[in-house]
C-alpha cells in the first residue's frame, strides 16, 4: 500500500507499541486489530488513541468508545470468571474469545482521513469490506 496517511499511521503505531521482547515485529496492515493482534488495552489503549487523535488532528476524541474495543485497568472478578473459558478454547483451538468489538487500523485510518471519529459510518463502512 503506498499512501502516505498509512505510512504515518503505521510508523506511530510501531513507534506505540515498541519492540517486542521476543519474535518479530508484528506484521501491520489495515486490518491489525489493535486490541486484538497488538494486544492494546487498557490505560494503554487510552493513551494511543488520545496521541493518535492528537498528532493526526482526529476531532471528537471525547467522543471515542473507549469501552465499546478495550476492557478497564485493573482486576474484574466478573471478567476473571469469563477468561477461564476463554483459556481453555485458547489451549484448545489457538484462538482468543472476543469479548469486546474489534478496532483495526483502517478504522483509524478512516477517521485520520475524515478528521473525525464517527464509530456508526466507520463500524457500518467496515463490516461492509469484512462481508467482500
Amino acid at each position: 500500500m503506498d499512501d502516505s496517511l498509512w505510512n504515518e499511521l503505521r510508523d506511530f503505531t510501531r513507534e506505540e507499541i515498541g519492540r517486542p521482547l521476543f519474535g518479530k515485529d508484528p506484521e501491520l496492515t489495515p486490518s491489525t486489530r489493535v486490541n486484538y493482534d497488538l494486544g492494546i488495552d487498557g490505560d494503554d489503549a487510552i493513551e494511543f488513541i488520545e496521541k493518535l487523535f492528537d498528532r493526526f488532528n482526529v476531532a471528537n476524541v471525547e467522543t471515542f468508545p473507549v469501552n465499546r474495543y478495550f476492557s478497564g485497568e485493573g482486576i474484574d472478578s466478573l471478567a476473571l470468571l469469563r477468561a477461564i473459558p476463554a483459556l481453555f478454547r485458547l489451549m484448545r483451538t489457538g484462538t482468543r474469545l472476543q469479548t469486546k468489538r474489534s478496532l483495526s487500523l483502517g478504522m483509524l485510518l478512516d477517521a485520520m482521513r475524515a478528521h473525525r471519529w464517527d464509530t456508526e459510518a466507520i463500524e457500518r463502512r467496515h463490516a461492509m469490506e469484512s462481508r467482500d
